[in-house]
């Protein structure tokens, strides 16, 4: 997903559309989780930040109070803190990359629909980003 692949813009706008749709049935869990990987460990920081800040404030306060009580103890999250939780998620995906996995892959710590939802909210703005500076 980082760096912008011109060859692939189509992958781009699915995540993108299935992020403002609000249907994410179509993605594949395993590919949604590979690209917000990568797009952890190669975006820039400011990128990051502005993404996660946005995908924690746009979730209700339930969903975030479920989220932070997921989290690994190295990387504790305020649920009702979304800033806070922005930065404990980028800490996670720098510096841990496979307790996102663990997190939010098919059989990890959250519920199936409430990860995908997760992953296709990071990105779907991740890529609507790209799409807009390319």
């Amino acid at each position: 997903m980082f760096p912008f692949d011109q060859n692939n813009p189509q992958m781009y706008e699915q995540y993108a559309q299935a992020y403002q749709s609000g249907d994410h049935s179509g993605l594949d869990h395993n590919q949604l989780l590979d690209h917000v990987t990568q797009f952890m460990q190669y975006a820039p920081p400011g990128m990051q930040s502005g993404v996660l800040q946005q995908v924690f404030a746009q979730m209700g306060p339930q969903q975030r109070a479920t989220f932070a009580q997921q989290a690994p103890a190295e990387y504790p999250m305020n649920g009702n803190d979304p800033q806070q939780m922005a930065q404990s998620f980028q800490q996670m995906g720098q510096q841990r990359p496979d307790l996102l996995g663990q997190l939010l892959g098919p059989g990890g710590l959250m519920s199936s629909p409430m990860a995908k939802m997760a992953l296709t909210s990071i990105a779907g703005l991740a890529a609507g980003q790209m799409l807009q500076r390319r």
